[in-house]
């Protein structure tokens, strides 16, 4: 990370005090999880641009071309109308602060006394939190500094000559969209300076909705959109549950959509191919920013289990590491980006095969699981998953930069081989005759019991195998406040859909006692791990281990234990009383090894611990721990609904 370490003495840890001072009212902070910090005042936008073409000139260049379709005729006209922008009406002139950049009302708050108006039109005073006077200079570089440092290895899309002090007037100026999102993500743990993080988040919070309404943006905007994904900062959400219910993989989502959207229409697409226009840096750049949000694409679609984009957008040339110049080391020491680049390219695009061969629809799935074809499948994908070890696992990179490729590898294990457990679950329901709860769960139980003897036994083994191998890597080898703390949020879900696989893949019975021992063991330490990473109780790493804890605490009692064994937790007591009460009355919960939720939906994992199930899937249940005089019968313990065989709607395994 050398060369992208600006020469500067700022602090690192997620806890530390900016040294510079905003001048915002420090009287009147509040914190990011409850609101917006009050009225902000903001500047009107830089004056007009002068032409640097006559409108005749465009108008003469225009008549050369034939339009091919509506935009092209826009585009003809473009000159005609900046030329009649560009000139002031009486009415702008009359009414100087009638709108800002977004069309709506706008203050200057840098009049002087006589009311004469004085601003800068360019440069880091011109930006607009700088204007406001919510942040100053000093306070903008330092976070600059600090995303530089900690962030940025991890997805470098900001070019790195904006690491250097003298470039900040032009980083301000020409890549707002940028350098806001740079400073969001800079400024989302410093729970020292709550106050920082509000008014970047909220201005961030403008210029996404800008783009979302159609204005003019360049590629500076979808590399911003791309990496507000990659971390998902708090303080763009209007709520933050205190236990995470995979709110960050929606907002994810809908900003890879806008960033695919804003980069299809700029044309960045066209950069998959080598073409005729030469290796520039302006080429290069939008390639990057073009194969940055293919893989975007396809990881979040394999996170929340939706199809990819519809348009594409793979490289299709087969780009390497020289495709990527920006990248590239400068002098000995540095770290080789280009290639860390392609060795993440390479493993997204068997990311894409696999959810586009095996998770491509629940009907194809149901029918390759119930056929058996998948095998085949399964089989090529683990030789290209060792195929790429062989290539990249032994790349020679920094520790953090390793450890994310190794996550990334056993996560796609994890991913791959789960596909054969859930299609040995559902070979296994088709075959029973009857479809009682109590008679599945035995007959699933007593199926698993002996999983050497099954067909899918090496897979099985396998994607345990391989959920073990991400956690371990997790608590063993990633330094909490060093590293995790910075990672993108990818890695934390990957290693919470790693810990709600085990626990499924436990109810089966797969686990002998000594191996459920252990694992949950490691699960204990993988929450302690996620608290570390933390910047506070809000914090991703903090509302998941919550999740972790109510699920494998509060109801992972094996279902072969005596009655009344199970000791219940002080945090299940403490959070969910209901879920207390039931504990009470029933000794344990009597749940179903196919009970109804998927390893990968994180909201139904959610509903699941928080009882939020009990009142949509089963009001009895839900009235007799209410009103336990209105039962009669309290002989047979409540259960939880399970999964009767139909897989139309999702995969519960």
């Amino acid at each position: 990370m050398k060369n992208f370490t600006p020469n500067t003495s700022l602090a690192t840890p997620r806890d530390s005090t900016l040294e510079s001072t905003s001048p915002a009212n420090s009287d009147n902070r509040q914190s990011a999880k409850n609101s917006y910090p009050g009225p902000v005042v903001f500047a009107p936008p830089n004056p007009p641009r002068t032409a640097s073409v006559s409108v005749e000139e465009e108008d003469a260049a225009s008549i050369g071309s034939v339009p091919r379709n509506p935009s092209d005729a826009w585009q003809c006209l473009t000159g005609i109308a900046k030329g009649g922008a560009d000139d002031p009406s009486p009415e702008m002139v009359a009414d100087p602060l009638r709108t800002g950049t977004t069309g709506f009302p706008s203050y200057n708050v840098l009049q002087n006394s006589a009311g004469s108006e004085f601003q800068p039109t360019s440069g880091i005073k011109a930006y607009r939190l700088v204007q406001t006077r919510s942040l100053d200079p000093g306070t903008v570089w330092q976070l600059v500094a600090r995303y530089a440092e900690n962030f940025h290895p991890y997805l470098p899309l900001v070019p790195r000559k904006y690491f250097e002090r003298s470039a900040l007037d032009a980083f301000a100026t020409n890549e707002k969209h940028l350098l806001t999102a740079v400073l969001t993500i800079a400024s989302k743990d410093l729970v020292e300076r709550p106050e920082i993080h509000e008014y970047c988040s909220k201005y961030m919070h403008e210029l996404i909705s800008g783009i979302a309404a159609g204005i003019d943006c360049d590629v500076e905007a979808v590399e911003a959109l791309l990496l507000l994904a990659e971390w998902e900062p708090q303080g763009l959400r209007p709520r933050i549950e205190r236990v995470g219910r995979g709110e960050e993989d929606r907002a994810a989502w809908m900003h890879i959509g806008l960033a695919l959207r804003s980069g299809y229409f700029l044309g960045l697409d066209r950069t998959s191919f080598r073409g005729d226009s030469g290796d520039t840096e302006t080429e290069a750049r939008r390639r990057l920013a073009w194969t940055s949000c293919y893989i975007s694409d396809r990881l979040i679609s394999v996170r929340i289990g939706r199809a990819f984009w519809s348009r594409g957008p793979g490289p299709m040339t087969g780009l390497v590491s020289q495709d990527f110049p920006s990248l590239q080391p400068i002098k000995d020491g540095d770290e080789d980006y280009a290639r860390i680049f392609q060795a993440t390219l390479d493993l997204t695009q068997l990311y894409g095969n696999v959810h586009d061969v095996l998770y491509s629809g629940m009907r194809t799935s149901n029918q390759m699981m119930l056929m058996g074809d998948y095998v085949k499948y399964v089989d090529d994908f683990r030789l290209a998953i060792l195929r790429w070890k062989s290539l990249w696992g032994s790349l020679p990179c920094s520790t953090p930069m390793q450890v994310t490729l190794q996550l990334s590898y056993e996560y796609l294990r994890l991913y791959t081989n789960a596909f054969a457990f859930q299609a040995a679950i559902s070979q296994s329901l088709v075959s029973k005759t009857k479809n009682d709860d109590q008679s599945q769960r035995e007959h699933l139980r007593a199926t698993f019991n002996n999983v050497a003897s099954m067909q899918d036994a090496r897979f099985i083994y396998e994607s345990v195998d391989a959920a073990k191998a991400y956690l371990t890597i997790l608590v063993d080898m990633v330094h909490p406040e060093k590293h995790l703390h910075f990672m993108p949020l990818r890695f934390y879900l990957y290693g919470i859909y790693a810990a709600v696989f085990l626990y499924k893949a436990r109810s089966f019975g797969v686990m002998p006692h000594s191996e459920e021992l252990n694992v949950r063991n490691m699960v204990t330490r993988t929450t302690e791990i996620l608290k570390r990473a933390s910047a506070g109780p809000d914090d991703i790493g903090s509302r998941y281990s919550r999740l972790l804890e109510l699920l494998w605490q509060s109801k992972s009692a094996p279902t072969s234990s005596p009655a009344g064994t199970h000791q219940g937790s002080d945090l299940r007591m403490q959070s969910n009383p209901l879920q207390h009460r039931m504990q009470e009355q029933t000794n344990y919960v009597h749940f179903s090894p196919a009970n109804d939720f998927s390893w990968l939906d994180l909201e139904a994992v959610g509903d699941y611990v928080s009882g939020d199930q009990i009142s949509s899937t089963n009001t009895l249940a839900f009235d007799t721990l209410q009103n336990p005089d209105l039962y009669q019968d309290r002989s047979q313990p409540w259960q939880i609904p399970t999964w009767s065989g139909d897989m139309s709607s999702n995969l519960l395994f």
